[in-house]
């Protein structure tokens, strides 16, 4: 069996996977905090961004840059998910202030990598900026119990869905360029075995907190 075939159709199950958290969170829609409506954004972005690279694909045309415009997207939302729930509790400036550094982050990579390679440098500063973010999100509502039971909150769910895929992911972010001049063909594998596994287990995780997402 032809080796691009199998990482094409492992692609489409992967992606597949982020219509379920959304058809959850439209029928929760009316009863949701208002501190999920960014990561509501980020699902029907995904949606767009991977019929869009479907199709590229099909065409054999590079969709790299959309990845690069996606990851800016993807982390503005997912900071402003945090950024609204914390602000209950404490100014959130720091992470209001990371968002424009991020943006110049990904322009500076954009430049010096160019719009059709892997945006490696900004996909790893993404992550290593959102891993940071879940983690303290664990030890501030631990350390000032804020929930009586954290299993049965959306925020829990969603900010493990968070640390599961940029955590799992990390290591592949970093070094994507760098497989890929290597051997363009075991990187493809690698990233549709590696990528598709953390998907799964992030649209699980966050089609669990959007079903608990209704207002108490």
């Amino acid at each position: 069996m032809d080796v691009q075939f199998v990482i094409f159709y492992i692609g489409i199950a992967s992606s597949s996977v982020c219509l379920i958290p959304f058809i959850i969170i439209l029928i929760n829609f009316k009863t949701i905090n208002k501190h999920l409506i960014p990561l509501l954004w980020l699902l029907i972005i995904n949606i767009v961004v991977e019929i869009v690279n479907v199709i590229f694909a099909q065409l054999g045309l590079n969709n790299q840059y959309i990845f690069h415009y996606f990851t800016v997207a993807e982390f503005t939302l997912i900071s402003l998910f945090y950024s609204l729930f914390f602000s209950n509790y404490f100014s959130t400036w720091l992470i209001k202030i990371l968002i424009p550094v991020f943006f110049i982050l990904a322009y500076i990579d954009s430049r010096i990598n160019g719009l059709n390679t892997v945006n490696n440098f900004s996909a790893s500063v993404e992550s290593i900026i959102l891993i940071f973010y879940s983690l303290f999100f664990f030890y501030y509502v631990l350390n000032n119990l804020i929930f009586e039971n954290l299993l049965s909150t959306p925020v829990f769910w969603l900010n493990t869905a968070i640390l599961f895929y940029f955590s799992g992911n990390l290591i592949l972010f970093v070094f994507s360029n760098h497989m890929e001049r290597i051997d363009s063909i075991k990187y493809g594998i690698l990233w549709s075995v590696i990528h598709t596994f953390f998907n799964v287990i992030y649209n699980v995780f966050l089609s669990l907190g959007f079903w608990k997402a209704k207002v108490r």
